[in-house]
Order: structure tokens, then C-alpha cells, then sequence
């Protein structure tokens, strides 16, 4: 193909558009598509010469012999569940049918309608075109070109998300196009974003001359001028021209169209055309897509009382609206605004008739024909709303959730009793609820409240109301007075699809707030024959004497279930799973659990895995995983969950002792979280505080705060994962001379029997024994001859640190330096700067002979570790303050040590406890 004035091959135009560097980058995506799998995006308003890079583009891959797979996104059809998938896919599902695996090609077919209509899941489809993708490319490379991307429907959208994601791997390159002013509904992470600016005027100019030689100086300038550097404009304006005005023979009119007016001036243009074009058109316009098959048009034509599509489509062609492409024969729109103009023009009548043209002739059921009977209909009408139901239904067996929820609303519009209303409204915030859209399941939450739904619809609404609550603005309420009554109630089908549901909601609302009452309801509605859901309750409500055996239980709770084909039941399992530290066990599961339901489960699983990775030592990921998935969910309105993920974040920040951000965190969620009653968070909050000050050697404030989680030597009742600050609390103790506190609480762990709970808890059992114990050595070789230890490098390195300061203190210096080394190490490895000083600072008096007799002194006098630094500062001569800045304490705190210094060594001032040390030395 070549450029009609230039005679080169078209996609060289890009310079007569003034677009060269773009060009230039779009063409080494191209080109080096072999080494890199690449993603380029293209943003500007209309008409600036998107959907022509595009097309240079496609033409330029299939020089160099790419497969080109093409797909325009239409407003139209963003209702259509994977509409633009399948443009994208059907060439080669239809080229390759033997490709892919049976479960991947029967999800994909099942998503483009080829198939059966069993259920196929979004992220299963994601998956399936994944591997389609991989295996066509390894063969040919690819080019994904999308038009007008920002009308992608929902589905589309998830699978290209989950793609784009994946692609840098393959030998894949996608381009796509989105108008400057419209939400792109896939993320940006690791995408070339071209903005296309506006044409400079020499770039006008030359496009003017290329395309329009004939044209006077004077209308050039002019056209130059009210053009803007739109390129569409200073392609299309010259068209409105008489060939005097052209030439310079006539003058030219007051007026241009510009900008926004380019709409009217197709608009001018429509109403030139014959009544029958008129119509061709508009029919082309209201269609699910640019690309219509000349067949269907002229079915769809013949339906509105024009005879003869292709002659009516032949003056369309002549004023350069349309081209009708040979080979398949289709009808296409040169630019989009095209469409926009015609529907515009068109009155509410004519718009009507040409839905109904199109309902005629599409197959009975198909859901583009159940569509436009909906658009053609003006009045409420039961038939049409029963229809739209049942296409809902087909929608989201298909894994278009969000369509469906569309279809149910478009249906309770058309329901004509106030009952049918409202139970479709209900059912489509239920339905809004499982697909991750809490903004879409809000309105109609809202809107049903508003018209009243019948009794054996409340359950879906009470649920969805819980739901949108919790998870919007961390309201526990409704799901504390409703759900319980919902459970109450609900039988046969209705139980089938809202009991896990609901009690799981409850499950979290019970957690969340801590109350004993709201455990109790639990307790009454869990199902006696169901292990899985005791586990959740017992572990969750009082784990230091209800969950003992929990790792068993998981593990034959897990054999007996579906592993999670059922969203409710996989949300159960990582329920107890992260309640037992588990989640590392089985990480397999939850992938799957991720790619196979809709965003509420991937929001819990990116929550947990964060977790995990914490626990695991993989602090950076952590981090990472935990600020992405507070950002997808504060997109989607989860505000609870976005929360949830900002302190899944701050453990690690508060084990690297980043006090400034721990103090800004708590700053913002304790008020938030005490207004709401969300005990769970305050007690997380309380617990980083800790483990900061821990970090940063503030024993004094660490205890005080991991009091206040768990007081020593006492469980409470309705303190989940309390074993999360049973090491710290017994740290915290010993380095505050509290030996007698850290032997209780150790002793309460044993009586707990944390052992049997879950390896973590055991490990952390063994580790907190460790620092009581009168024979450091035999306890400190138990915790590192535990089958588990490298599990949690954290705590371990702890232990160690803590074991290398003891066998300092003893005079074995060889046996301390390789426990200590071993602590820097791991801390190092987890830029945990102020554990990793404190190791280095034990090393560094390890090996100064110097130090010995301090050392050996200060363990004389029962000084704590923390004491005896201080100690040693005070008699070099530092203040307070100076003190202070050297650990991380504040003055204040200083103080308080020394006044227990002082008894110890008995000595009443700082001079005196230097002369302490000296003599002991000497």
C-alpha cells in the first residue's frame, strides 16, 4: 500500500504529520519485536493523528512480516462482554483451533460465544489468551493494534490488563490509541505513552502541501490558522471547500469549523447526503462496531425500508464519510467522529428505528439483538426486561460481571412493577459486590433502598449494603445488624449463593471490631458439619485457646474442600490460612485463587501475600506489593482494604525504624479507625509502634506499647494473631530489666501451648524462651536447630543478636563474633539500618579489648543491654542529648535509664558511674 501523493509506502507519512519522533519510537518497537515484547501507547484528543500512526503502523509490521491483529474499540459495545477480545482473538482461535490445550481453548471459546455456556471466569479467559498469545508468537510475531482503546469493554479490558502485564516476555508488540480526555482502564506500569501534541505550523504546512497542492497561498495560511495543528482538521477542512475557494477564485467563508466543530461539520455534510444514505449510516452508527459486514448492513437496511444498502452507501463513499473495504466487504467510518455526528443529528425517532432494524434482523437471543430491542423500546415493557435479565445471566456465566451488572440495570429500567424493579436493582448491586465494583454496586444499593425490593430479594440487598459499607468507608455496621438475619432466613437456591457470602462478612465485621457479642452470633449461624468454618471462627476469636492443632485442621480442611472453585470458600481458606501464618505453604493456591475469581479475591490475596512476604523476609516486595494493591483499591473505592494494605506496608517500615513514617501512618488511621470501632487495626497500629521503638532501641516505649496488645503474662480473649507481639513484648522486657514480666508472658505461651497452633507460633515460643532463659545457649540452639528457622529471618536474626550479646558478655568473643556476623548479615540483607548498627555495635566492643571489662562489669551489675550502652556513652563524657541522637531515644528516656543505673552501680552521679567503670577496668 501506498500514499496516494507520495508514492512511498504509507506509513512514512508520519512526517507530513509531523510526527517523527513518535514515529520513531512506535517504529523500533517494531522492529526489535523479536528481542523484546513491547506496549505503545497513543494519547490525544480527536483528530490528532492517532488512528493513522495506528495503520502506518500495522502496514510497517506487516512488511516485516508480523502478524497483525487488529481490534477498534466502540462505545457502542463496551456493554458486550469481550467484544474487543474477540476481534483481537478470532482470527487466530478460528486459524488455530488445536493451539491451546482443551481447558484453554474451551475458556476462551466459552468467552468469545463459540463455545459451551458453562461459566469461564475473567481471569481464566486472561490466562487462556496468555497461552494463546505465547504459543501463535513463538511461531510469527505479533502486532496487537486497538483503536480507541478508552471504549474497551470491561472484560476486554481485564484480559489485556493481565496481558499487557506479561508481554514484555514474548515476542508480542501492542499499540493502541486513547483520546486524551477519556479513563484508560488499563494500568500504565511499563508503558511507552506517547502524547501527540498539536502539528507545528511548518508540520501544517507541509501536511497541506502533501495532501492539498492545489490549494492558494492564502487558504493554506488560513486553514493553517483555524486548524490549530489538529490534524483531522487540516485534513478534512480543505474538503469543505468550493475549487474557487481552493484555488484563490472565490473568497473564503467567515467561519471554520475547529475542534469540537468538526462534529458539526460532518454533521453539514450528513445532511447533504439522500434520506436512504442518511439512513445507511446511521444504521452503521448504532451497530456494536466500526467494521460492519456490507451483509448485515444491507439486512439491517432492507429492515428500515432502504432496498438497495450499497447504492445508498455509494454517495456516503463519494463525500468521504465512509469506505467500503473488499475482501470481506465491510462498511467503515474514516474517522470516529463520523459516528458521534450521526447519532448526534439523528432525533430520538430515527435513532429508535435503527435499533429496531437491527433487532429484526439479528438472531433471537443473541445479545446485540436483545440490545437494541432495549434502545428501541421507549416505554417500560416486562418482555424486553426478562430478556435483558436472562442476557445478564448469559454475561456473567461468559465471566462478564460488569456487563452483566449493566444488563440487570438496563432491565430494572424496563421492569414494569415496582417488585421486578427493585429485585433486579438488588441483583445487580449482588452481582456488582462479587465482581469487584463497589462504585457500580453503591448506585444500585442506593436506588434499591430508594424504590423498595420484595422480601425474597432482601437477603441480596442486605448483603450488598454490608458489603459497599465495610469495604467503601469501613462502616461494620449493617453487616453486624443485618447479616445475621439474612443467614437467619435465607433457604434453598437463595442459601446456596449468599451463605458463604454473608457469614464470611460477618466473619471479618466479628475481627474487625473485636466484639465478644458479634462472635457469638457467629458462633450460632457456623455450620456444625463444616470444619473449614470452626477453624476460621476459632482461630480468628481466640487463638491462644481455641486454635491448637490449627496447622492439622488447615491442612484437612483444605483436602475436603474444592480448594476454592467457590470465591466464598477460597476467601475461608486464606481466612485461616493468614490466621495460622500459612499462606507460604501453599502459595500455589492462591495464585490460582487470584487468576480465578473477580478483583474482591485479588485484593484479599495481595493483602495476605504482602503479609507473608513480610513474614518471609522479602521486605522490598512487600512494600511494593502492598502500596500497588492500595492503589488498585483505591481506585475502586475499597477504602478498608486500601488501609488494610497501608499497614501491611508499615510492618516493614517500622522494623527498618523509620519513625517519621510510622508516626504519619498512625496519624491518619488511629482516628480513622477508633471513629469506626475497628479494634483490629488500632491493635496493628500499637503493635508497629512497638516494634519501632523496638528498632530503634526505645525499650521503655516499645513495652509500653506491646503492653497495651497483650498486658504480660496474659492471652486476652478477641486478640487475633496475638503472637504477633510475643516476641516483642518479651524483647522488650528482658532489655528493660523486666525478667519477671518476660518469664510470665513466656510461660503463657506455653500454657497456650503455642506449639501445637501453627510452626510460626512455635517458633516465636522458642524464640521468646530463648531470651528468658538461665541456659541461653541450650535455648538459643533449639530455635536455631528448628526445621522452620530460616523461614522467618527476621525473628532469627533477632535471636541471634540477642545470643551474641550474651556470649559477649561472657568473655566468648570467637563464638560471639559468629553469631553477630551472622545477625548483621540478615539485617543488612533486610536494610534494616538500626538492627544491623546494633549488631555492628556489638562486634565492634567484641573486638576492642577495651570493652571487656565494661562488658564484663555491666553483666556484674545487672545492667540491661540498652543500660550498659548508656552507661559506656555517660562515661566517655556524652550528654543527654548526645545520647539520645547516638541511639535513636529521646533525652527523656536517657533519664529514665540512668535513674536505674545509678542503684545498680551505686553511684549517684555521671562522674562517679565513669569512675565505676574505670576501676572495674583497671
Amino acid at each position: 500500500m501506498t500514499n496516494g501523493v507520495t508514492g512511498r509506502p504509507a506509513y512514512l507519512g508520519a512526517a507530513e504529520l509531523g510526527r517523527q519522533k513518535e514515529w520513531q519510537v512506535i517504529r523500533e518497537a517494531v522492529e526489535a519485536v523479536e528481542r523484546s515484547g513491547s506496549l505503545v501507547r497513543l494519547v490525544g484528543s480527536p483528530g490528532m493523528g492517532k488512528s493513522v500512526l495506528l495503520e502506518q503502523a500495522g502496514e510497517l509490521a506487516a512488511d516485516l512480516g508480523l502478524r497483525v491483529l487488529r481490534a477498534n474499540a466502540a462505545e457502542s459495545e463496551r456493554d458486550l462482554p469481550f467484544a474487543v477480545l474477540h476481534q483481537l482473538t478470532w482470527p487466530l482461535v478460528r486459524d488455530e483451533p488445536r493451539t491451546l490445550p482443551s481447558a484453554g481453548r474451551a475458556a476462551l471459546e466459552r468467552a468469545l460465544h463459540i463455545g459451551s455456556a458453562d461459566t469461564s471466569a475473567t481471569c481464566t479467559v486472561a490466562a487462556a489468551t496468555l497461552d494463546l498469545l505465547t504459543v501463535v508468537s513463538r511461531r510469527q510475531p505479533l502486532a496487537l493494534l486497538i483503536d480507541d482503546l478508552h471504549w474497551t469493554d470491561a472484560s476486554s479490558a481485564e484480559v489485556l490488563d493481565f496481558v499487557q502485564r506479561r508481554v514484555a516476555a514474548l515476542p508480542v508488540v501492542v499499540l493502541v490509541t486513547v483520546r486524551a480526555d477519556e479513563a484508560v482502564p488499563l494500568d500504565s506500569t511499563g508503558i511507552e505513552v506517547l502524547r501527540l501534541p498539536s502539528v507545528t505550523e511548518e508540520g501544517a504546512e507541509r501536511l497541506l502541501r502533501a495532501l492539498h497542492p492545489e490549494l492558494s497561498d492564502v487558504a493554506r495560511r488560513r486553514i493553517t490558522r483555524e486548524a490549530a495543528g489538529n490534524p483531522l482538521a487540516l485534513t478534512e477542512l480543505p474538503a469543505q471547500l468550493g475549487e474557487a475557494q481552493r484555488v484563490g477564485g472565490a473568497p473564503l467563508p467567515e467561519h471554520l469549523p475547529l475542534g469540537n466543530r468538526l462534529e458539526g461539520m460532518f454533521a453539514a455534510r450528513l445532511r447533504a447526503l439522500p434520506p436512504a444514505a442518511r439512513s445507511v449510516l446511521l444504521l452503521c452508527a448504532v451497530a456494536d462496531r466500526d467494521g460492519q459486514s456490507l451483509g448485515g448492513v444491507s439486512a439491517a437496511a432492507r429492515a428500515a425500508g432502504v432496498d438497495d444498502a450499497r447504492r445508498a452507501l455509494s454517495a456516503a463513499e463519494e463525500s468521504g464519510l465512509v469506505r467500503v473495504d473488499d475482501a470481506p466487504a465491510r462498511v467503515r467510518f474514516r474517522h470516529p467522529l463520523v459516528r458521534s455526528a450521526l447519532v448526534t443529528a439523528a432525533t430520538g425517532a430515527e435513532r429508535r428505528q435503527a435499533h429496531a432494524a437491527w433487532a429484526r434482523v439479528l438472531p433471537a437471543g443473541d445479545l446485540r439483538q436483545v440490545m437494541h430491542r432495549a434502545d428501541a423500546t421507549v416505554l417500560p415493557d416486562e418482555e424486553v426486561a426478562r430478556a435483558l435479565e436472562e442476557a445478564a445471566q448469559v454475561a456473567q456465566s461468559r465471566g462478564g460481571d460488569v456487563e452483566a451488572v449493566r444488563l440487570l440495570a438496563r432491565a430494572a429500567g424496563m421492569s414494569t412493577s415496582d417488585a421486578a424493579r427493585g429485585h433486579r436493582l438488588a441483583a445487580a448491586a449482588c452481582t456488582a459486590v462479587r465482581a469487584g465494583h463497589l462504585d457500580l454496586a453503591g448506585q444500585y444499593v442506593e436506588q434499591a433502598l430508594a424504590q423498595g425490593v420484595p422480601p425474597a430479594s432482601r437477603g441480596m440487598l442486605d448483603f450488598a449494603r454490608s458489603h459497599v459499607r465495610m469495604q467503601g468507608d469501613g462502616d461494620l455496621g449493617p453487616a453486624i445488624d443485618l447479616l445475621p438475619g439474612v443467614l437467619d432466613r435465607i433457604t434453598g437456591r437463595e442459601a446456596e449463593a449468599l451463605r458463604s457470602p454473608c457469614l464470611f462478612l460477618l466473619f471479618m465485621a466479628a475481627a474487625y471490631s473485636g466484639d465478644a457479642e458479634v462472635w457469638m452470633k457467629v458462633a450460632r449461624l457456623l455450620d456444625g458439619d463444616s470444619d473449614l468454618e470452626r477453624l476460621g471462627h476459632d482461630v480468628w476469636r481466640d487463638p491462644a485457646r481455641l486454635a491448637q492443632g490449627g496447622a492439622e485442621r488447615f491442612e484437612a480442611a483444605l483436602r475436603g474442600s474444592a480448594r476454592g472453585e467457590q470465591a466464598a470458600e477460597g476467601w475461608l481458606l486464606l481466612w485461616s490460612a493468614v490466621g495460622l501464618d500459612m499462606i507460604g505453604d501453599h502459595s500455589g493456591l492462591w495464585e490460582e485463587l487470584a487468576h480465578r475469581h473477580s478483583y474482591a479475591t485479588q485484593n484479599f490475596v495481595a493483602a495476605v501475600c504482602a503479609y507473608d512476604d513480610y513474614l518471609a523476609g522479602r521486605w522490598d516486595r512487600c512494600v511494593r506489593r502492598a502500596r500497588d494493591a492500595a492503589r488498585a483499591a483505591r481506585v475502586r473505592g475499597f477504602h478498608l482494604s486500601e488501609r488494610i494494605h497501608w499497614y501491611k506496608e508499615g510492618y516493614v517500615t517500622a522494623a527498618r525504624g523509620q519513625r517519621q513514617a510510622v508516626d504519619d501512618l498512625v496519624a491518619v488511621l488511629r482516628p480513622w479507625a477508633a471513629e469506626r470501632g475497628i479494634t483490629l487495626i488500632l491493635l496493628r497500629l500499637r503493635a508497629m509502634e512497638a516494634m519501632c521503638a523496638l528498632a530503634l532501641g526505645d525499650y521503655e516505649a516499645a513495652y509500653t506499647h506491646a503492653c497495651a496488645v497483650t498486658p504480660p503474662g496474659t492471652l486476652p480473649v478477641g486478640v487475633a494473631q496475638f503472637h504477633l507481639v510475643f516476641l516483642d513484648l518479651v524483647e522488650a522486657a528482658v532489655y528493660t530489666g523486666r525478667y519477671e514480666e518476660a518469664r510470665r508472658h513466656v510461660a503463657a505461651g506455653r500454657a497456650a501451648r503455642m506449639e501445637r497452633i501453627s510452626a510460626h507460633h512455635e517458633f516465636l515460643l522458642l524464640s521468646a524462651e530463648a531470651m528468658v532463659s538461665h541456659d541461653t545457649d541450650a535455648a538459643c540452639a533449639a530455635v536455631y536447630t528448628c526445621s522452620h528457622a530460616s523461614r522467618w529471618p527476621f525473628e532469627l536474626a533477632r535471636v541471634r543478636l540477642h545470643h551474641g550479646a550474651w556470649l559477649r558478655r561472657q568473655g566468648r568473643r570467637s563464638e560471639a563474633r559468629a553469631q553477630l556476623e551472622s545477625a548483621r548479615r540478615a539485617f543488612a540483607v533486610l536494610k534494616a539500618a538500626p538492627w544491623a548498627d546494633r549488631a555492628r555495635q556489638e562486634l565492634r566492643v567484641c573486638n576492642e579489648a577495651s570493652g571487656r571489662g565494661t562488658a564484663t562489669y555491666a553483666a556484674r551489675a545487672g545492667l540491661t543491654h540498652q543500660e550498659s550502652r548508656i552507661a559506656t556513652l555517660v562515661a566517655d563524657g556524652l550528654s543527654n542529648r548526645d545520647i539520645g541522637a547516638r541511639l535513636q531515644l529521646s533525652p527523656k528516656t536517657v533519664a529514665n535509664h540512668l535513674s536505674r543505673i545509678y542503684p545498680k552501680l551505686g553511684v549517684t552521679t555521671r562522674a562517679a558511674v565513669a569512675r565505676a567503670l574505670a576501676e572495674d577496668e583497671a
